[in-house]
């Protein structure tokens, strides 16, 4: 017979039903249904052990005291001759307790709960498959007391089981987490949150139709069994489904600014409208003006237009008088426009960046100062203005909405000051963006924003080489993120930044949960899906990182961070042993940006494996001009994550083994 130290083990099952059996044996015949009741509810009381008193009142909760401590007695004596016939010594007693012994007992809900905290997919899996059933599935004793009890851990198990059966369906490919949801709709048919990941599995397979068939029989049981629609999650990702799926291409062309044809966003820079009365304030809301379209003419990023009249222009003349003005500029895709206000010498300045097309507020901010100042302060309006559109651009264009609050005026101007640093990316500028959020984060040190940027200023200076590689880095910022998420948990570039911190860590499976956590917060963002594409190569899967890859690559429309996405398709690529076309993408990463450490060792490796030597030893002296402490010894997983599977990542190293990165 199987044991623990000579221990008789017997294995208790309490999912789909209850029995207990000899490990190596059958099943053990118990008799009535009060003993099994004392062994479950012993096998999930704290330490396998209860009060004889409240046994007593659970199991025989209609009777008296006296009568049920004598019932107890009596079934305790029962249940010890079952399980002595069986060769079983389970059960214990000591003063007022009775209990199991925990090394003679194996219970299938214990496995399982301490499973769920599994980060691998295999291992989530095998936890899974222990949930056979609803826990004490039919077992019904008749006494309140236990049967309430019962329903309440079969809740909170079903509802455990749910969540980590979500989670591994976004742990595995698309199509086996279709499975997975499949699976769950069977077995809670009304779970709203079921059909929204079921939604965003059928989008990663390219199913939009069935995304949106699913969305309709969603609604459709809610309706049929509560009487309720669905949720704002649900039709917001329903929303998100069915704009994805429209054609662009409808918009009539007086719709779209002739002036955006030049392939850059352009911006109207409007008068600013004096509301003080006083004329002296004229010449300081014109410098304004000015001060704003020069710093903006700056980026190139832009096409500036100036001179434009401003949104409030007071009484019919000058509504007159601008209609030609109006008419014949060139119509701006954003309009930039704002206000000023007097109190003696405090100045109030308000600014608001405006989508032409629709109308909607892309940015707005107020500005205080002192007239006395007015040139300092029209100086640091104009930066701060700079930064926040340059941001706001960039975000409106990957169809991401921040929803971190910003802080206090000196908070925002640091953070953002902060991501235009680290979109530099280069190892000086990401050190700078570091520095930025770290005095944000001094000023504001619960501020949820500010945490989120020092964290991925952190992850990606150690990416860069920029940081050294310290264990206190990677803790901090994996706690930033972490922080971050907990404030905000909706927020989608939170969530990819603690996707980023997870996989500087070496946590693949959690990396990947959080991208697809914020792909399904917004299909659009291009991050989420350039970071799965990488998390994806890395783990082997490469039809999936191709198809993400590439996916964010056309969200992205070829912005400061296109440069990663390509480096995620050359991952994903030399994974899948395609070394040529992986050259060639590894080849215009480095061109994109020739500081990126990580895709150069790419270049050499793939370079290396297509037989071209000479410019794989190039590709190396790159990057040793750079680390020149990198070698095959640190460089996976000390700089880079490696793959997942040893055959790639032993193939990696000898290729850039072969081109020449030193051993040592």
């Amino acid at each position: 017979m199987a044991s623990w130290d000579g221990v008789a083990v017997g294995n208790i099952s309490l999912f789909g039903g209850f029995q207990i059996e000899k490990e190596a044996g059958g099943p053990v015949w118990l008799t009535g249904k009060r003993g099994p009741a004392i062994i479950a509810y012993l096998a999930r009381s704290p330490g396998m052990a209860a009060p004889r008193e409240r046994l007593a009142d659970l199991m025989w909760s209609d009777s008296d005291g006296e009568h049920s401590r004598n019932s107890l007695r009596q079934t305790l004596s029962v249940l010890r001759r079952d399980l002595s016939r069986a060769s079983l010594d389970i059960i214990h007693s000591r003063k007022d307790l009775i209990g199991l012994r925990p090394d003679a007992v194996r219970v299938d809900v214990e496995d399982f709960e301490a499973g769920l905290s599994a980060r691998s997919a295999s291992e989530l899996e095998t936890t899974l498959a222990l949930y056979t059933g609803p826990f004490l599935d039919g077992f019904y004793l008749g006494s309140n007391a236990f049967d309430d009890w019962a329903a309440v851990e079969r809740e909170r198990l079903l509802s455990r089981a749910l969540l980590s059966m979500e989670k591994l369906a976004r742990l595995v490919d698309a199509e086996n987490g279709l499975a997975v949801a499949d699976r769950i709709l069977a077995m809670e048919p009304t779970r709203e949150e079921s059909y929204r990941l079921k939604m965003e599995l059928l989008i990663a397979c390219g199913q939009r139709d069935k995304a949106l068939r699913t969305f309709d029989a969603c609604r459709s049981i809610l309706k049929k069994e509560f009487g309720v629609d669905v949720g704002p999650q649900t039709r917001a990702l329903w929303q998100s489904i069915s704009a994805a799926g429209a054609s662009s291409s409808q918009q009539s062309a007086n719709s779209v600014p002739a002036v955006q044809r030049l392939g850059r966003p352009s911006i109207g820079v409007a008068d600013f409208v004096n509301l003080t009365g006083e004329r002296g304030d004229d010449f300081f809301a014109k410098g304004l003006v000015h001060d704003i379209t020069t710093a903006l003419s700056e980026v190139a990023d832009y096409v500036v237009l100036s001179g434009l009249p401003s949104l409030k222009e007071g009484g019919e003349d000058s509504k007159a008088s601008a209609a030609p003005r109006a008419s014949a500029a060139p119509r701006a895709r954003y309009m930039l426009n704002g206000s000023i206000q007097r109190s003696g010498v405090e100045l109030r300045v308000n600014v608001q960046l405006v989508d032409s097309a629709d109308g909607h507020n892309v940015w707005a901010q107020k500005f205080d100062g002192h007239s006395e100042d007015a040139l300092e302060f029209q100086d640091r309006i104009a930066q701060a203005v700079v930064l926040a559109v340059s941001l706001e651009l960039q975000l409106t264009n990957w169809k991401v909405r921040d929803k971190s609050p910003p802080g206090t005026p000196e908070v925002r101007r640091l953070v953002n000051e902060a991501l235009m640093k680290y979109f530099e990316m280069t190892r000086d500028s990401l050190l700078m963006s570091k520095e930025l959020a770290e005095k944000a984060l001094s000023i504001a040190p619960e501020n949820a924003r500010a945490k989120r940027t020092l964290s991925v200023a952190t992850t990606m200076g150690l990416a860069f080489g920029a940081l050294p590689d310290k264990r206190e880095h990677v803790e901090n910022a994996l706690r930033l993120a972490e922080d971050a998420v907990r404030a905000v948990p909706d927020d989608e570039i939170a969530r990819c930044i603690l996707s980023f911190a997870y996989l500087r860590d070496g946590r693949i499976d959690e990396a990947i949960v959080e991208c697809r956590h914020a792909v399904s917060l917004n299909p659009s963002y291009p991050s989420g899906h350039g970071d799965l594409g990488e998390l994806y190569g890395l783990r082997g899967q490469v039809s999936e990182a191709l198809r993400e890859a590439n996916e964010a690559i056309r969200l992205g429309a070829h912005d400061v961070i296109d440069f990663w996405r390509h480096h995620g398709l050359a991952v994903a690529h030399f994974a899948g042993g395609d070394d040529r076309r992986a050259l060639e993408v590894a080849r215009k990463v480095v061109r994109t940006k020739p500081g990126f450490v990580r895709g150069a060792l790419y270049w050499a490796a793939a370079a290396s494996a297509t037989g071209n030597s000479e410019e794989a030893s190039r590709a190396i002296h790159h990057c040793l001009s750079q680390l020149p402490h990198l070698n095959l010894a640190n460089v996976c997983p000390g700089f880079m994550p490696r793959y997942v599977k040893d055959e790639h990542h032993a193939r990696f190293l000898e290729m850039l083994s072969r081109a020449g990165l030193p051993s040592s």
